[in-house]
């Protein structure tokens, strides 16, 4: 039997470090190792700025980084009591982990493409004479069987011109067969080299007129809905995240009414709400949320965009007037203060 795979070594200063220094191993595992490999992964798979070709805006993509980091945060403490699931490539669970991120994204953004990407994927694996593989700089790469073996490099250079442009298109284009192996062999062909999934995937959209129009985003445990928090004001030191977790606890243990109260109307120093920041920053889910407000997770992510609520609107919801709202909210940070002084 071959021996178990062992744990990277540049994991080994977290997981045999003390209650003292755990903080600053964790913290130079996420911030100096991870993190740059995710924002490099973000920017290679998505078009990232505010032109109207973007996928996704620069906040987006540091929102992107930190749902990366959150998935991370909660695998390494795993890891601390979970010896029979090693990470035995650190760089390669961060790269995957980014690149799996980031086609959750594009499924939701572009439901229509990421079908199209998938039927692709299908054909080029079960059609003979064709090919997909991975190249050297990890980027999934498809063209002619024989290419792969050569290890061609994935060129593009006025592919998709050429092709609008053509009269001899594959009448497959015409009749809604958008994935069929002529089509695709009718631009391996044109284009004389492989081509990336992403491009071949751009290039049949284009011609076949396949658009998203509005992006479809579902209500899940990781829904965190839409709001502006910079990347900086995402990013929390390990203390100050122990000290957050703590206190969300503390807030769980309220009454009822005091939760609803405190929570649906705390706001920071801008205005915004608070509530919002947790998911980010992996402090609780919106199903945990939900759970803490006793609500359905569906009703939660209904009102996420309205939130911070009025005193009003909490009162209409609790059934109680809106200064009892103030009373409940003064009570429970009274509460709060009491408990984190101990």
């Amino acid at each position: 039997m071959e021996p178990a795979p062992d744990n990277d070594e540049v994991l080994k200063p977290y997981l045999w470090a003390t209650a003292e220094t755990e903080a600053s191993a964790l913290e130079h595992l996420v911030c100096k190792l991870a993190h740059p490999l995710i924002n490099e992964v973000i920017r290679s798979k998505l078009r990232v700025g505010h032109l109207s070709s973007s996928d996704i805006t620069d906040d987006e993509a540091s929102e992107l980084v930190s749902e990366v980091t959150i998935k991370l945060l909660g695998r390494l403490r795993e890891l601390k009591s979970d010896t029979d699931r090693p990470i035995s490539n650190f760089r390669g669970y961060v790269a995957v982990s980014a690149y799996h991120t980031c086609d959750e994204f594009l499924r939701k953004k572009y439901p229509r493409r990421y079908s199209l990407k998938n039927q692709l994927r299908y054909v080029l694996t079960h059609s003979r004479g064709l090919a997909i593989w991975t190249s050297e700089d990890q980027k999934q790469v498809c063209g002619f069987s024989e290419w792969a073996q050569l290890r061609h490099s994935a060129i593009r250079a006025g592919l998709r011109e050429s092709l609008s442009q053509s009269s001899q298109l594959p009448t497959t284009l015409t009749s809604g067969k958008f994935t069929s192996l002529q089509l695709i062999a009718e631009i391996f062909d044109r284009n004389g080299a492989p081509l990336t999934l992403d491009d071949l995937v751009t290039i049949v959209a284009e011609l076949a007129q396949i658009k998203d129009n509005q992006p479809q985003i579902s209500i899940d445990d990781d829904y965190v809905g839409s709001y502006a928090v910079s990347r900086q004001e995402a990013d929390m030191s390990i203390d100050q995240r122990s000290q957050v977790e703590r206190l969300w606890l503390e807030v769980c243990a309220l009454p009822l009414r005091q939760r609803v109260a405190l929570l649906l109307s705390l706001r920071d120093a801008n205005g915004r709400a608070v509530l919002t920041l947790l998911p980010l920053i992996g402090i609780a889910s919106l199903r945990q949320l939900a759970d803490a407000l006793e609500m359905p997770a569906d009703k939660l992510a209904e009102l996420w965009n309205k939130l911070p609520l009025e005193d009003t609107t909490i009162a209409e919801s609790l059934r109680v007037t809106r200064q009892q709202v103030i009373n409940l909210r003064k009570s429970a940070r009274s509460r709060l203060a009491r408990r984190t002084r101990k």
